[in-house]
């Protein structure tokens, strides 16, 4: 630098122009600056707007009366005689350059208001950054007083823009991911939220809004500058976190304040168009487009002229449509009666909305709806309210937006919509639930599916104007259901009467090959778990009543009311078959018995004319001369010859 030294440790800063720098103190981020300059200028003494310290750094060496120091938020860094200008030996080389001026300032002076610092212990690094950052962190614990904010509770330290991102979390857009890290980091600390619920705006024990109350009990208004000033200096807020805090202020307060403001400063709506009217009031805070600058705009801070009414009506209409501003007392009284009993009408709809909403989630199998649980609990809780402001005071609380409280009361609306068909909603579910179809039924099933997926409590809160097509998309489901079933119920119900002939005609066979297990001297008893499957195949085969009438009916449960019959069930056919083999196998075995030579030769013994053409039979193929013989009266001869030729 011309005439001064060769600023190697500095060089990142512009000379002549303030550079912006910030320190933390106290858990919050202060924005201050920098300024690199090759002489002391009186103006450098004096610092105005959002400014928490100011670090002069002078280029060269000159000498400069202490007393000019008046602002404990400033520091003059002045080095002493370089090397050069002492004429000394002076090597180039950006590191030993830097070295170089950190010894000067090391050996300089750091002028201060109301606070000493050593040059040799800060210059003990060559560091830029870590240097300004000591210095600054010294200013700011000897001018700024500890805000009033509970560091306890803080995740992280205060940024610059955290304000800007709470107030988006509050009035804006909650689930935004900044806004919703500032407010769990942040908002407690700030007082503008409690620690169990850090997202929610309740500033019933903020600190910074008492102060604001008593300086607006003092006068009764104050110009909003010197608020800024005042909490700036006296309470070491920032100018983003005066800003948030006055937003907050007015939406909160009871009585309703509102804020003058300036005809050459222009505030502007989220929609893009500017205020207008001269005033912000609470109802206008959530719409307001947070920005830089924005503080120019406030000129004066009071109590609301309007009627504490008019100021709820935004919310109440919503409760009421036929609310109206009011003038004179006695027409408050009768708003205030409607708007209690449209509240009344609102916990009405509430309790049946909530049965409603248990009855579906445990009939379609579901979790609760936690975005719906969470609207009807909002409205419930301002559904208690016993007067139009306390009313007001729930309705803010838990409504930053009066958007969103008619969102909820849509919600509401959608659930007694929901309410009216819900029934027939728990009807199809179980309906459809207990359908079951057969492998050639693909579009049946993929039908049966797509309504069952369109079934849930997300969808029908959703758009619960779209139940009727459902509706009529299951009746036509339906049909067709119903078309194959009682085809298949007239099908499966002749096989059935078919199969219980044919067990009906095999009953001899059965009945024969019981007397034949009977008779021990034969050997042990064969196909002994035939009589037991015979009597269980009875008791399937038998034939549904309403098969004749025709009154077979799917249309309120989706099987037969008399029989039960499923869908995809088949007539036991096979099952049918490997009886009657297994039977006939049984009695040919016997029959093998009966045939052998020792007991052909004990019975011929018997000279019982019977008993031979017995022995004729047996040695025959055919098994129905053996059934038709084989009566108790047979059984019993055959038991005494055996046991007599035995002997």
């Amino acid at each position: 630098m011309k005439g001064g030294i060769k600023i190697g440790l500095f060089s990142e800063f512009p000379s002549g122009r303030p550079t912006p720098f910030t320190a933390i103190h106290k858990g919050v981020e202060y924005p201050g600056e920098v300024i690199l300059t090759e002489s002391w200028q009186p103006e450098l003494g004096e610092i105005t707007g959002d400014v928490h310290f100011r670090i002069v750094i002078l280029s060269r060496h000159q000498g400069v009366p202490r007393e000019l120091i008046r602002e404990r938020r400033i520091a003059l860094l002045a080095p002493s005689l370089t090397l050069r200008e002492r004429g000394e030996g002076y090597h180039t080389g950006a590191d030993l350059e830097i070295k170089g001026d950190a010894e000067s300032y090391a050996a300089g002076s750091i002028l201060t208001y109301g606070v000493s610092i050593d040059p040799g212990e800060v210059f003990s690094t060559t560091e830029s950054d870590r240097i300004l950052t000591s210095i600054a962190t010294i200013l700011l614990a000897n001018a700024r007083p500890s805000p009033p904010i509970d560091s306890s509770l803080l995740g992280r330290a205060v940024r610059y823009s955290d304000a800007g991102d709470i107030f988006k979390g509050f009035f804006v857009n909650p689930d935004d991911p900044w806004a919703k890290m500032a407010l769990d980091d942040i908002a407690p600390a700030l007082g503008l939220s409690r620690p169990r619920d850090p997202r929610k705006l309740d500033i019933s024990s903020c600190p910074v809004f008492d102060i604001i109350g008593r300086r607006l009990d003092e006068v009764g208004g104050i110009a909003v500058p010197k608020l800024y000033r005042e909490l700036s200096e006296e309470f070491a807020l920032t100018w983003p976190l005066i800003t948030l805090y006055l937003l907050c202020f007015v939406y909160w307060q009871i009585p309703a304040v509102e804020v003058s403001l300036n005809p050459s400063r222009k505030l502007f709506l989220r929609t893009g168009e500017s205020l207008i009217g001269g005033r912000l009031t609470s109802s206008l805070v959530p719409y307001l487009w947070w920005g830089s600058g924005m503080e120019g705009a406030f000129e004066r801070l009071y109590y609301s002229t309007e009627h504490p009414w008019n100021s709820i009506l935004p919310y109440a209409s919503l409760i009421c449509p036929d609310l109206r501003p009011v003038e004179e007392g006695e027409e408050l009284d009768e708003q205030e009666r409607l708007l209690i009993q449209g509240l009344e009408g609102l916990k009405r709809a509430i309790s049946q909305n909530r049965a409603t909403l248990d009855l579906l989630r445990q009939r379609l199998g579901e979790s609760p709806d936690r975005g719906a649980l969470s609207g009807l609990e909002r409205l419930s809780r301002i559904a208690r309210a016993k007067g139009y402001q306390d009313f007001f005071s729930s309705a803010r609380e838990e409504y930053p937006l009066v958007k969103a409280l008619a969102d909820d009361l849509s919600l509401l609306q959608c659930l007694s919509r929901i309410t009216e068909f819900s029934p027939e909603v728990v009807e199809v579910k179980s309906y459809l639930d207990r359908v079951t179809l057969r492998k050639g039924d693909e579009e049946l099933e993929m039908d049966r599916i797509s309504i069952l997926e369109g079934i849930n409590l997300q969808n029908l809160i959703a758009s619960p104007h779209l139940w009727p097509s459902m509706k009529a998309l299951f009746d036509w489901f339906r049909s067709r259901y119903s078309s194959a079933y009682l085809t298949h119920h007239q099908d499966y119900h002749q096989k059935i009467a078919a199969l219980r002939d044919v067990l009906e005609a095999s009953r001899p066979e059965v009945e024969a090959l019981r007397r034949l297990n009977s008779i021990a001297e034969l050997g042990g008893p064969l196909g002994e778990k035939l009589f037991d499957d015979y009597e269980e195949l009875l008791r399937k085969v038998v034939s549904c009543p309403l098969r004749e009438t025709g009154e077979v009916s799917v249309d309120l449960e989706p099987t037969c009311a008399s029989c039960g019959l499923e869908l995809r069930e088949e007539p036991p056919v096979k099952e049918v078959e490997r009886f009657l083999k297994g039977l006939e196998g049984a009695l040919r075995k016997q029959q093998r018995r009966l045939s052998s030579e020792a007991i052909r030769q004990i019975l011929a013994q018997s000279g019982n004319e019977r008993v031979d053409q017995f022995i004729k039979i047996v040695q025959t193929s055919d098994l129905s001369p053996l059934v038709n013989v084989m009566d108790e009266e047979m059984v019993g001869f055959l038991r005494t010859f055996l046991t007599e030729g035995k002997r």
